[in-house]
């Protein structure tokens, strides 16, 4: 290991065998998940492992920590931290790097979203609040019913095979959504900024994902308003998971999503702010397009007590936690032992954050 990358912060609750494995790649591992980081470890701490939020409320100023050199979050999205009071400052951005742990949420995002189409297309989110609530079985007839007119419109369970699913953002979590939805005999569609077949790049967990990017038949431009007009008119299932940037906010409008297909699903896993809500509604009560919607980011987020998409019946709504699973600080702490092999070969971080872009 490079001396000048010898000494890790960990301000995050690890596992016995996980803080082990850490304390195997690093000179020396200060691990305090109370985020309370004694003075004298602040001054020589070369690295650090933290959750979303960045740096803890007790680093008020760069004196305290001249040595640190990289940011590890534990989080895909790094728009919190870098945009906190210690890291806001052209100072800081220029002595610290932020890095996310982009890659590891391919363990529970893509299967979130799988799953949840498939709950629609077969009105699980009907079957399981009549169930749950009233302690019976559900009545086929009632079902389709309470479904509305998405129910009117296919009162039979629906399929994947066949259908188009189009990727808006194709990084890692799009990408192993992409392998998981082949499986099922879709035809997979994506679309970029460049709208252009590049290789995966950042911390990816083996097995997983599309590494040469072969999976998409066609890739579209974001940037070009036919070729993504073309994108959106093709997917029978949208998958957005893209981060929250200048470029992105507010991306899609109500008359996109009426552009869908008939019968066609949204997903939004990446940032509330790329869609207002009220478009969403307003495609859903359209005859056009869209037909329901699967959404872990809202705007605003949270959604306030009594939005309509949470009754909607057709709509899918959880509170931003696609992304975790089971041991995830475990999961991030992979991304940090993966660091420090590139450190020790003289090589870049690992996904580094672009202040500039956001991700």
């Amino acid at each position: 290991m490079s001396s000048s990358y010898e000494n890790a912060v960990v301000a995050v609750a690890l596992s016995d065998k996980k803080l082990e494995e850490v304390k195997q790649k690093y000179d020396h591992v200060f691990y305090h998940p109370d985020k309370e980081i004694p003075e004298e470890h602040l001054k020589v701490a070369d690295i650090w492992y933290t959750d979303w939020a960045g740096l803890p409320a007790c680093v008020t100023s760069l004196d305290q920590i001249p040595r640190t050199k990289i940011l590890q979050l534990s989080s895909a999205g790094a728009n919190n931290a870098l945009s906190s009071a210690i890291m806001s400052s052209d100072e800081a951005r220029k002595q610290i790097k932020v890095c996310s742990s982009s890659g590891m949420h391919v363990l529970s995002i893509p299967q979130y979203i799988v799953c949840n189409v498939i709950n629609l297309y077969m009105k699980l989110q009907i079957q399981l609040h009549i169930a749950r609530t009233e302690s019976i079985w559900p009545a086929r007839d009632r079902v389709v019913k309470e479904a509305g007119a998405s129910g009117e419109a296919f009162p039979g369970n629906r399929f994947l095979m066949g259908k188009t699913v189009g990727l808006l953002g194709y990084g890692h979590i799009a990408r192993e959504t992409a392998r998981l939805f082949q499986a099922f005999n879709c035809k997979i569609i994506a679309a970029n900024s460049r709208g252009d077949r590049r290789a995966e790049d950042g911390y990816r967990i083996p097995g997983t994902g599309d590494e040469d990017g072969s999976i998409p038949e066609e890739f579209y431009s974001t940037n070009d308003e036919k070729s993504f007009q073309t994108f959106l008119s093709r997917c029978d299932i949208l998958v957005a998971s893209l981060p929250s940037t200048p470029q992105t906010t507010y991306m899609i409008s109500q008359k996109q999503l009426e552009s869908l297909p008939p019968g066609s699903i949204f997903v939004n896993v990446g940032r509330g702010d790329l869609v207002k809500s009220e478009y969403i509604l307003g495609a859903l009560e359209s005859p056009k397009g869209l037909w329901g919607a699967v959404l872990d980011v809202t705007d605003p987020e949270p959604l306030p007590k009594g939005h309509p998409l949470f009754t909607h019946p057709n709509v899918i709504v959880t509170p931003h936690t696609s992304g975790s699973f089971e041991g995830y600080f475990d999961g991030g702490a992979d991304v940090l032992i993966a660091q420090a092999d590139r450190l020790k070969a003289g090589k870049d971080p690992l996904n580094f954050v672009d202040p500039a872009k956001g991700y």
